[in-house]
């Protein structure tokens, strides 16, 4: 057992670094403490931030303005994460923090030697990863933002190699968390959190796991976006990434409200592939992991706020079937059925909504009994009668409806009181606002503008020049002998005049 143990502690030295034993544990808990309670010379001053450093308190006042997109970590978040997961509480400073620099430094030169050739020696990815990550943890006790993205970016690479997929996309997911809350420019920063993603996405797919390979592609989509304001929408490049993420959960085939999508082509639609093929295909690469489709009706929230409803009843549509292919999900499948017509209701369809209702939410006799069936019902029948007061009765917050409408999410509640008795939302007040204003603009302006043009005019008219005499007489009979030769060759003008040799007597 000796020989064992002594093997053991050599190996862990190897690979974890320290001298063995309890005295490394100990050199390392007093490196690691805070700069109060390390000891520390008189002249030895608190070190100023950094540019790259960052702190929990400006982390936090980038997300302050509600206005503003977050990052993907903060829209996709559960809601058991922590809050300081991002950052540390505190951070290292003075002697503390220059020791623990030093200590990040000295990983960083064994990862680079452990990726050197030699003449007995070749690359070892493994330990220069480990090296790399333990830099980068370091770097994060001092609050060094790009110093730790960067060595993190490094250990995700040498982990990819080395056929590690799930440490790797771990360290891919982390660097672009970071990517987040960096003092880059903020196209740098959707660069960065978008690459990083997909990176991370990659990884996943190579293990095998196509749930979160889906939820990395759907950061990636939105890191695009980040930092734009909630109200604009957005452009094509980020609506398509955003449409071809909510199909790696859920194939076209499957989705009922495939028809709304507004940008790209189905990954599945092929002209010359049979269509049971492709719904046999779509069926295995569905995402039925637990809380797959919480990602995707966020996604579809999102869109919600910028007004792009087809778009956002697509991601609806392959959330349902998501839920519907699990087989056994009750209040999540009822919810979703409501915020779908919700969704068609406020695209001014009621018959679509109806007819929805009707042949597919009904179909399910567990939906028959619940409280989003009734208040669903109600909202169709208020809208194909075009009746305001049933509408109001049926979405009242402290109507009959109140539990199936305090159930709902938020952003889908907000959009139930925007419905109007035609059936379509209202616009937002900022547009009304924006078009009034132009309008009356153009109105005070017009008579003026008639007024300028009316005289430009006025002042371009010039009197046509006067003739002489002569050239009036050649002209008129310039154009008597014109129209002489077209009546003659009509066959108008005959000399020989026949009339006159008749004798009328």
């Amino acid at each position: 057992m000796a020989h064992y143990k002594k093997d053991a502690s050599s190996n862990r030295d190897a690979l974890f670094g320290g001298g063995g034993g309890s005295s490394s544990s100990s050199r390392r808990s007093v490196a690691a403490v805070p700069s109060s309670r390390a000891a520390r010379p008189a002249t030895a001053g608190p070190i100023p931030p950094s540019s790259n450093s960052f702190s929990f308190a400006s982390t936090t006042a980038n997300n302050v303005d509600p206005t503003i997109t977050p990052g993907p970590s903060i829209i996709f978040a559960s809601h058991g994460r922590i809050a300081s997961r991002s950052t540390p509480i505190s951070l290292l400073s003075g002697q503390a923090k220059i020791s623990k620099m030093a200590e990040a430094e000295d990983f960083r030169l064994k990862a680079k030697k452990a990726m050197t050739r030699g003449i007995f020696s070749k690359p070892d990815p493994i330990s220069a990863a480990n090296f790399y990550k333990r830099a980068a943890d370091a770097y994060k006790q001092c609050g060094e933002n790009r110093l730790e993205r960067l060595h993190r970016i490094a250990s995700g690479d040498c982990q990819l190699g080395q056929d590690a997929y799930a440490t790797a996309a771990a360290e891919y997911s982390r660097a672009a968390e970071l990517a987040e809350i960096s003092n880059e420019t903020m196209g740098r920063k959707r660069q960065e959190c978008h690459k990083l993603h997909l990176d991370a996405a990659n990884a996943w797919t190579q293990m095998g796991e196509r749930g979160r390979a889906a939820e990395s592609t759907l950061k990636a989509a939105f890191g695009l976006v980040m930092g734009e304001q909630i109200g604009n929408k957005l452009d094509d490049k980020a609506l398509k990434a955003v449409e071809e993420a909510i199909e790696s959960f859920v194939g076209d085939p499957l989705n009922r409200k495939k028809h709304y999508r507004r940008t790209g082509v189905s990954a599945y639609e092929d002209a010359n592939a049979d269509t049971a093929a492709a719904m046999e295909l779509a069926k295995q690469n569905i995402i039925t992991d637990s809380y797959a489709h919480e990602s995707i009706f966020k996604a579809g929230a999102e869109l919600i706020k910028r007004r792009h409803y087809e778009s956002s009843l697509y991601a609806y549509g392959a959330g349902t079937a998501s839920l519907e292919h699990e087989g056994y999900a009750t209040v999540s499948l009822f919810r979703a059925y409501l915020s779908e017509t919700i969704l068609t209701l406020a695209m001014g369809d009621a018959v679509a909504a109806s007819k929805d209702f009707q042949q597919v939410h009904l179909q399910r006799t567990s939906y028959l009994s619940s409280r989003e069936c009734a208040l669903e019902e109600d909202l169709i029948r208020a809208c194909s009668a075009m009746d305001l007061e049933m509408l109001d009765e049926a979405r009242s917050r402290s109507g009959q409806h109140r539990a199936a409408m305090a159930n709902l999410e938020p952003i889908i509640r907000e959009l139930v009181m925007e419905i109007r008795g035609s059936g379509r939302a209202k616009k937002d007040s900022k547009d009304k606002r924006a078009v009034a204003a132009a309008l009356s603009a153009a109105s005070a302006d017009a008579p003026k503008k008639l007024a300028v043009a009316t005289k430009a005019e006025a002042s371009n008219i010039s009197k046509p020049p006067e003739m002489a005499r002569e050239d009036l007489v050649q002209d008129t009979d310039a154009g008597f002998e014109e129209m002489d030769d077209i009546m003659n060759q009509m066959g108008l003008m005959d000399d020989d005049d026949d009339d006159d040799d008749i004798d009328l007597t």
